[in-house]
């Protein structure tokens, strides 16, 4: 009984961690954030961090990872779908990221290049999934810009400061899909 209490309890710290350096991270960017700021938000002791987390940099790992790791798998089994499902099915999977992972979401454009090299592997693989998709787009004609290497840079530089922007929005989720649709799709 006191075992699961106290277990509960780390699991909270360990929590309150993670939510104060994903909003602390994208509120004012990796390197301006201190260990001492996010002891301070979560309300635990320095010792408490780092038992949990060697650095700041594993932090953001931890924070990060999990984003990827749902992202590389819901991509990859987009892949084995028909190429215009497939291409509507990459606005779903940023929503169910943002549904499950927003302030992760939100830190991934604030990442400095010092800490993007803590999860550029993973990074690249999310790419590499997304533009097999697009790739696949791109040779039945689907693609709004005809280019599958175009269509990654406009997801990147779009897809999250759009559902930033809608977030509030009552009707958002289909103004985002809208949106990303008409960046990506043809009209045909």
């Amino acid at each position: 009984m006191v075992e699961g209490r106290v277990a509960r309890r780390r699991q909270r710290m360990r929590d309150g961690l993670l939510q104060a350096g994903a909003r602390q991270f994208a509120a004012r960017g990796i390197a301006t954030v201190s260990v001492e700021d996010l002891l301070a938000e979560a309300d635990v002791s320095r010792s408490t961090f780092y038992g949990f987390f060697s650095s700041k940099n594993n932090l953001l790992e931890v924070i990060l990872n999990p984003i990827f790791e749902k992202g590389i798998a819901a991509v990859q089994t987009l892949d084995k779908s028909p190429p215009r499902d497939a291409l509507e099915g990459i606005y779903k999977v940023y929503l169910d990221l943002w549904r499950t992972h927003r302030e992760g979401l939100l830190l991934i454009p604030a990442v400095d290049p010092t800490a993007f090299k803590h999860f550029e592997v993973q990074h690249q693989e999310l790419n590499d999934a997304l533009l097999s998709v697009l790739i696949r787009a791109e040779k039945a004609n689907l693609l709004r810009n005809g280019s599958a290497s175009f269509s990654l840079r406009v997801l990147a530089r779009t897809a999250i400061p759009l559902l930033k922007v809608y977030d509030s929005h009552p009707s958002g989720e289909a103004l985002f899909e809208d949106a990303i649709r008409a960046l990506l799709m043809s009209a045909r």
